[in-house]
């Protein structure tokens, strides 16, 4: 009686080990802090705020916010993950299309993305290119070069192509990718076509400390 009441409490402790190996693993994949919801707000023309930005998300319509889990995403919000395999994307990230009532709203760039647990992914960039949406006012098919500087002033970089046409500006801090292919930044980047109105416009807003590179 008492080899199996050893084997029992032995047993027990080996699960309560597993236990808490599968919480550590479980916790080790959910790294993700998120900074506090900013309240939308604007600054004056011509100041690069990205938290101002990133409170100023239009998607349709429908109000949108940086970062966001796809766990919170509200009534009528659907979700499309991508393969990864295509993308070459590692566990730890990926990239979704967002309906909103059965219509596609956007593309959109996941962290915390791991296979098994997407829906703990978080949202921490999306990337627009229809007219009936913006980001902070910059409206794809619509806002030129000067409304872009007049809301958001010069450029931190401008890279411009003539062979294939490109046209970009950048506004913020692209620190590059972690070792789970998020790429860490405060940042946002808008194409332009030939006629420099724009036709692209992504902002990306992810944990850019050098933790979060590590």
């Amino acid at each position: 009686m008492k080899k199996i009441g050893l084997l029992l409490l032995c047993c027990g402790v080996m699960c309560a080990s597993a236990g808490c190996l599968s919480d550590k693993n479980e916790k080790d994949k959910t790294p993700v802090e998120l900074p506090g919801k900013a309240e939308p707000y604007t600054v004056e023309d011509g100041v690069f705020d990205i938290n101002a930005v990133r409170s100023n998300i239009n998607i349709k319509g429908v109000h949108f916010d940086l970062p966001l889990p796809l766990s919170e995403l509200g009534t009528g919000w659907k979700y499309e993950l991508y393969d990864r395999k295509d993308y070459g994307l590692p566990d730890g990230s990926g990239y979704a299309r967002l309906f909103y009532d059965g219509e596609e709203m956007a593309t959109v760039s996941l962290e915390n993305c791991y296979s098994g647990h997407e829906k703990k992914s978080v949202i921490y960039s999306v990337s627009i290119s229809s007219s009936d949406c913006d980001i902070y006012g910059i409206v794809p098919m619509s806002s030129t070069v000067s409304d872009v500087e007049r809301l958001l002033g010069k450029p931190d970089e401008e890279n411009r192509i003539e062979i294939p046409y490109t046209h970009t500006y950048t506004y913020g801090v692209l620190n590059g990718e972690d070792k789970n292919g998020v790429i860490r930044a405060h940042c946002v980047v808008v194409d332009f076509d030939e006629n420099d109105v724009a036709d692209f416009v992504k902002i990306t807003y992810s944990d850019i400390s050098e933790a979060a590179m590590k």
